[in-house]
């Protein structure tokens, strides 16, 4: 077959719904020596006089795929080029009818919902990267944080960064702050380039806090000598002067302050949303 078959696509978002059937249904054709091509792809049309430019440019012996969720809109489209003679498919209409009658509701008709979504993953999949790169101290873009949280070893930085991440689509950096002097100093010269206000300083009541340490250091450090290193890790008195050096610290420079002590990763993230004001949007699932 010499003569091309030209496609049209014309939706009321991206277009990327009717794309990706178009290529799922010619897939099945690429075996056989024909010739067609995706002509053009007309996205975000959401008025009548768009339609009518477009269609103007329709080649009569074309095939006009759309994704229209607007009923008026496509049914106008859906008039016009059977008027034309032109072929042409609505391919939301099968599934929204069908989709209709199981769940026995209407529904919400509202123009580029799937765009917000896929714009909400990509979103998170970025903040996850960021996340990641920036836990425990790495990382060098501390000013691209949406928030910064600080906090002695295992006051659980790590799991709300994470969590802020994957369902608020915040991207999360996390420094341990300790009392030794030239360590803490190493912190606050990376911490300057954070943006004011989204900085959180962790707390957990020294007794918990030389618990969850005792618990960690029972699974890394089996062997005696393992344990001689790590016993000032575990001292209620090294604890409580952690404690007490980040209260003085985040006071002094102005930071939130959440205390996390017998508290879930939800509960603590939601204070942080708070503090910091970052509009997340919905939560992303």
């Amino acid at each position: 077959m010499s003569e091309q078959k030209k496609i049209v696509i014309i939706s009321d978002g991206t277009g990327r719904t009717a794309k990706r059937l178009m290529d799922a249904v010619l897939v099945q054709y690429a075996e056989r020596s024909l010739q067609f091509s995706l002509a053009n792809v007309f996205s975000q049309v959401r008025h009548k006089k768009e339609l009518d430019k477009i269609l103007d440019e329709v080649d009569a012996a074309s095939l006009v795929l759309y994704s229209i969720i607007s009923s008026d809109q496509a049914k106008y489209l859906d008039k016009a080029l059977s008027k034309r003679k032109v072929l042409h498919l609505d391919v939301l209409k099968p599934m929204l009818d069908t989709m209709s009658k199981f769940l026995g509701v209407h529904p919400d008709y509202q123009p580029g919902l799937l765009q917000i979504l896929d714009e909400r993953y990509y979103r998170k999949i970025d903040s996850i990267g960021y996340t990641a790169e920036h836990d425990d101290g790495r990382g060098s873009m501390l000013g691209e944080a949406d928030g910064v949280l600080v906090g002695p070893s295992r006051t659980c930085k790590t799991p709300i960064s994470m969590y802020l991440a994957c369902n608020h689509g915040l991207r999360v950096a996390n420094l341990p702050i300790v009392s030794e002097q030239t360590l803490a100093q190493e912190a606050l010269d990376k911490l300057r380039a954070a943006r004011p206000g989204r900085i959180v300083g962790l707390l957990m009541q020294p007794e918990i806090l030389t618990r969850v340490r005792e618990n960690r250091m029972a699974m890394l450090a089996r062997q005696d000598r393992y344990q001689a290193q790590m016993a000032g890790y575990c001292d209620i008195r090294e604890v409580a002067n952690e404690f007490r050096f980040c209260r003085d610290l985040y006071t002094e420079k102005g930071w939130h302050t959440v205390d996390v002590t017998r508290r879930g990763i939800e509960e603590v993230s939601q204070e942080i949303l708070g503090l910091i004001k970052v509009d997340s949007g919905p939560q992303i699932g």
